[in-house]
């Protein structure tokens, strides 16, 4: 295993064993729900395997007998023993050689990363997974989607299916009935019948809102004299207008959105981790949900608000922070570009793009190409050094801390420009150690890790390395006016010194020899700066002492360009332009424009120059910003700001990264949209950085995925499963679902809608299917259709850890309502808020958050993992938050007033269910308050009674 990246190991093994811990407890049920093991290996291993492993451990001669390359292999071993034992995963061989702890450490030069070695003790406690393709991948000598490929179902344009024909026409009450109702009648499978009102009222209220209706509410439900089918049609419209419902259906697009408050890196932020302003995204999407924004424009301005014209309220730029409340992967730019592409491809598109980031899509008709033309989109955008308001105006309040704020702005600006006009002069006056570095040495992979590099003032800047490289390499060809002699005199072969030969003219003389021959032959080109000339100045500079080594010609070379800088600087004193301060001297003009040109290796983006600081200055620089972000965390009074992207200043031309490998870019590729999703074939982005040409590709009615990704996401939140089993994957490996003509009627009217949810969830709940009991379907049909895949009847829902906090905050008559704002601590058993406005600390998850289930901020996630344990069962028990809520309830003036234990019990049991209590339940509850008090409990009879109504799984779960 070999690595080409450095790694700061600063983590000690205490944090590296808990770390594990967290691994093996958790990654099982991450792999069943926000990401599977097979995709986490696709994403994240073989890439790895590839770049740092297989060189040394592939099937050929694999060193110390270790194969890496199958499960089998992995398990069989090498020379040591086997890599990983199954019954000791922690314990493996394979794992103490990444984390380097004892003889074997793997790779041997350079350790693995932080997050690399994450990766694999992720996989390990997995039990190493290798997934095996359902039938065998199709050999492809050269990328090209096929035919064959755009024949899968979910890759067809989506196209409205005639409504099919049932037998009982009396049955549906919509479209979508027909199209379920005739499934059902081919499999002779009856559906059960339609669930009781407060049943009905209680699904969609918790559907719509996230909250229990109240027992006037399920009273008005079950009293108004219209039809079942006319009187629900009016709960959902209500529904649908309160402004609870953007709260639940927000929370559930943050999901997706992979929404934190905190960015992640504990060591490298510490207290300082808090995003001031990521809370203005979760707001947005609230807000955009409330008003049924239209889904094709709320993935427009998630992805290039800034973009749009005309242009978009000052609120909605906050959209923008669907792509800037990623990981931050310490600052590995290739790394945050990749959670871009899966965020956006996984979310919108139930594509698996970044699998393409190392190879071809291994079942998708994804290439490299793909991957690279998005990332390109994403490379040529970048954060604002000022972030834009999402206020038309400063609030009155927020004005000194704004003025405070401005004058910590201004600071951090003259800072960057003055540390940018320094790096850059410096820049060009060492032309000649770069050039003199570029031909004694080979490519570093540092030239392209252009992330948390610390360098010190006198260290060569890697990047611009890397473009004196590339520049050259295009430029010395024998045609060149400048660099043709390069290319000559660079392949002299320089005999090797011996320890002893260290003074001057040893070793040199058989270069400058050959060097002298070549110069002869240079010297009969005519002078000139066009293509066959040579430009006389570097003639000049070549020939004005021996050449006896690379380093001589590199210097040479250095000081022609330097020297017609300096006389173009000194021009431009008093000139408008580099251009006329050497009018008339094109030689001169032609050197100089290597250090002045837009092209030139030596020139940088302004907004990127705290990449090229030296440590100290990068440090001096990360300290004011980090100081300006916790003013704003601090104060109150900080005014609401988007975390926004603009267009870099220049567009970023993407190369393909042979095996991912930033060191050794490929083929040029254009910015674009995948191929599969275009069927003419897609064309070049060409507005700015290409993010508003990929939103309106995503955002296209053309586009076959998009439509039926969000309508199938739609479905899954009202009937608890999707018609496609894998929401954030339409790929290859998918087979196409049972309603799959349901899911693209949807998609079609959804579209014909003007892509507006709140018409799509009018559809879906007013349809019989929606209405269905969860329990009384005939047992012949059940065992027909044990899965319920037919979908024959409702499925019963637990509620989310969202949906459950804020039912008891309702019924405990404690909950607060807000309009947003900065997160609130909600594990404080005092706080009232929506959960939905909680803090989501993407490092620290609180234990109740990862108990019940809560969606992991680290990545897209497609839907939640469902688990039972004890852990909740004991927060029923011992929370005091659910003994304050059960205290609350009991002390209710609609409980408290009651008089007598029938009336009591009868009250708690209508605001907590919803319904009266039968004749036992009385009996019970009599009995149970009752009974003596144990000794030390803090709480009343009552209170306790309380506390088991908020326990219960009629509390917990929906029908």
């Amino acid at each position: 295993m070999f690595s080409a990246r450095p790694n700061d190991f600063r983590r000690t093994c205490v944090i590296r064993t808990m770390l594990f811990i967290v691994i093996v407890s958790f990654s099982f049920g991450k792999s069943t729900g926000d990401d599977t093991a097979d995709a986490f290996f696709e994403k994240n291993v073989r890439p790895l395997l590839v770049a740092k492993c297989l060189e040394c451990h592939g099937n050929e001669e694999p060193e110390a007998g270790l194969r890496l390359t199958s499960r089998e292999a992995i398990l069989k071993g090498g020379d040591s023993g086997p890599a990983v034992k199954l019954d000791a995963l922690d314990k493996s061989l394979l794992d103490k050689a990444v984390r380097r702890q004892g003889p074997i450490k793997m790779p041997p030069d350079t350790p693995l990363t932080e997050a690399e070695t994450a990766t694999i003790r992720t996989w390990i406690a997995q039990g190493i997974p290798w997934p095996k393709a359902d039938s065998a991948p199709i050999a492809r000598k050269e990328f090209a989607v096929t035919e064959a490929d755009r024949q899968h179902w979910s890759f067809r344009p989506v196209t409205d299916p005639p409504v099919p024909a049932v037998k009982d026409s009396a049955w549906p009450l919509s479209t979508i009935d027909r199209f379920i109702l005739a499934r059902l009648e081919e499999a002779n499978v009856r559906p059960a019948p339609v669930a009781d009102r407060r049943t009905l009222l209680r699904r969609a209220t918790f559907d719509l809102t996230g909250l229990p209706p109240t027992w006037d509410e399920v009273q008005a439900f079950v009293n108004d004299p219209a039809s079942t089918e006319a009187a629900f049609r009016k709960v959902v419209d209500r529904l649908l207008a309160s402004p609870r419902y953007g709260e639940r259906w927000g929370r559930h697009w943050l999901d997706v959105a992979r929404f934190a408050d905190s960015k992640d890196g504990v060591l490298m932020y510490g207290d300082d981790r808090i995003r001031p302003y990521a809370y203005t995204y979760r707001d947005y999407v609230i807000r955009a949900f409330d008003e049924d924004t239209p889904f094709d424009q709320f993935v427009r301005e998630q992805i290039a608000a800034d973009k749009i014209q005309p242009k978009v309220p000052a609120w909605r730029l906050a959209a923008l922070g669907f792509l800037t409340l990623g990981r931050m992967y310490d600052n590995n730019v290739h790394d945050i570009i990749d959670d871009q592409i899966d965020t956006v491809s996984r979310g919108l598109l139930g594509l698996t793009i970044a699998c393409a980031r190392c190879h071809d899509h291994k079942y998708d008709p994804v290439s490299t190409a793909d991957y690279y033309g998005l990332y390109g989109v994403f490379a040529s955008s970048e954060a604002p050094l000022e972030l834009p308001m999402t206020v038309d105006e400063v609030p009155a309040k927020s004005a000194e801390f704004e003025k405070q704020a401005a004058a910590k702005r201004e600071e951090i600006r003259k800072f960057r420009d003055e540390q940018f006009a320094m790096l850059s002069e410096t820049a060009r006056q060492r032309t000649d150690d770069y050039l003199v570095h570029v031909a004694t040495s080979k490519p570093d992979p540092l030239e392209t890790a252009i992330f948390f590099l610390s360098l010190a003032p006198d260290e060569l800047r890697p990047p611009i390395t890397a473009r004196w490289r590339k520049l050259i390499e295009r430029r010395a060809t024998s045609e060149d006016p400048v660099f043709g002699p390069w290319l000559d005199l660079m392949q002299i072969t320089e005999p090797e010194k011996k320890a002893d030969e260290t003074g001057p003219g040893t070793g040199g003389e058989t270069f400058a020899t050959t060097a002298a021959t070549i110069m002869t032959i240079w010297r009969t080109v005519p002078p000139g700066t066009k293509p066959g000339q040579l430009n006389p100045k570097i003639l000049a500079a070549l020939s004005a002492k021996p050449l006896e080594s690379r380093a001589d010609v590199a210097r040479a070379y250095g000081k022609a360009i330097e020297e017609a800088y300096s006389i173009a600087k000194k021009a431009a004193k008093n000139e408008t332009g580099w251009k006329s301060a050497t009018a008339g001297d094109e030689a001169t003009f032609q050197l100089s424009e290597l250090l002045t040109g837009s092209e030139s290796p030596a020139a940088f983006p302004l907004s990127q120059t705290r990449r090229y600081m030296s440590r100290a200055e990068t440090d001096k620089f990360g300290g004011m910003v980090q100081e300006l972000d916790r003013m704003a965390v601090k104060s109150p009074d900080a005014p609401p700001r988007a975390m926004a992207l603009v267009d870099a200043e220049k567009p970023y031309e993407p190369h393909i990264f042979v095996r991912g490998n930033p060191s050794a870019p490929g083929r040029r590729v254009d910015r674009k949209f995948p191929d599969l999703l275009s069927a003419s074939g897609s064309k070049p982005f060409g507005n700015g950085s290409g993010r508003l040409d990929l939103a309106e590709s995503i955002a296209s009615p053309a586009n076959p995925l998009t439509a039926r990704v969000i309508v199938n996401r739609v479905w899954m939140h009202h009937f608890g499963e999707p018609l496609v089993a894998s929401p954030s994957d339409f790929g290859k490996r998918v087979a196409e679902p049972v309603h799959a003509q349901l899911l693209d009627h949807l998609a079609t009217t959804f579209v014909r809608d003007g892509w507006s949810l709140k018409k799509l969830h009018r559809r879906i709940m007013t349809s019989r299917a929606y209405m269905l009991a969860s329990a009384d379907q005939a047992s012949d049909s059940v065992s027909a259709d044990p899965e319920n895949r037919l979908l024959g009847r409702a499925n019963r829902q637990r509620l989310s850890f969202e949906a459950m906090r804020d039912s008891l905050l309702a019924v405990s008559g404690r909950i607060e309502y807000r309009t947003g704002g900065r997160p609130a601590d909600v594990t404080d058993p005092q706080n009232r808020c929506r959960t939905v406005f909680g803090m989501v600390d993407r490092q620290s998850l609180p234990g109740v958050f990862r108990a019940f289930d809560f969606a992991t901020p680290d990545l897209s996630v497609e839907r939640r993992v469902r688990t039972m344990g004890p852990q909740q069962a004991l927060f029923a028990l011992n929370s005091p938050f659910v003994i304050e809520q059960a205290k609350a309830l009991a002390a209710r003036a609609d409980v408290a007033e009651q008089e007598g234990p029938v009336r009591k019990t009868t009250a708690m049991y209508r605001i907590v269910f919803q319904r009266d209590p039968t004749i036992e339940e009385v009996a019970t509850a009599v009995d149970f308050v009752s009974a003596p008090v144990e000794p030390g409990s803090k709480l009343s009879p009552w209170e306790q009674f309380a506390q088991v109504l908020l326990s219960t799984n009629e509390m917990m779960y929906v029908d």
